[in-house]
């Protein structure tokens, strides 16, 4: 059965929040410092993906009826001011299935194909600084790195991937 990328919808909500709940419990098992430490599911609770779904901004990847991935993706990004801001798209609060090897690079794929639809030419992101592991993904997948931001206690690495 192969994935379905698309539009997230409110209901998707509940699903998100388990999925970031077993990868928060999975880096406190890897010793990552990620979401665990910075309050992650209190800045982002349910309610905000469902905002989220209602703008039109949140996209999940499903097998069958099952939720596989989840990202929000920003036409603007406060943590990117700069001259070629517009012509990028910002993927956010990306998170993927424990039991779905493969689906964060098949959606990462899928979300920048969709950028380039809306003739974008750059996308970007941020990981968290000490994230080694998740830092070497992103440069194996292209996204070159571009500077640093702080948003409280998380502290990321900007990337970015030319189109």
């Amino acid at each position: 059965m192969e994935y379905k990328f698309t539009l997230g919808a409110p209901e998707d909500a509940d699903g998100i929040i388990e999925l970031i709940e077993k990868r928060t419990a999975w880096m406190d098992r890897e010793g990552i410092r990620q979401w665990n430490v910075t309050g992650y599911k209190e800045v982002y609770p349910a309610d905000y993906y469902r905002e989220e779904a209602a703008a039109g901004r949140l996209y999940v990847l499903k097998r069958g009826g099952t939720l596989a991935g989840a990202l929000v993706l920003l036409e603007e990004d406060q943590r990117w001011e700069d001259e070629r801001a517009g012509e990028a798209l910002y993927v956010h609060n990306f998170v993927t299935a424990l039991s779905e090897p493969g689906a964060g690079g098949w959606m990462l794929e899928q979300a920048e194909n969709l950028a380039r639809e809306r003739g974008k030419r750059l996308m970007r992101l941020d990981c968290a600084i000490h994230n080694l592991r998740l830092n070497e993904y992103y440069e194996k997948k292209g996204y070159r790195l571009c500077g640093t931001c702080t948003d409280g206690p998380y502290v990321g690495n900007k990337r970015e991937k030319t189109l």
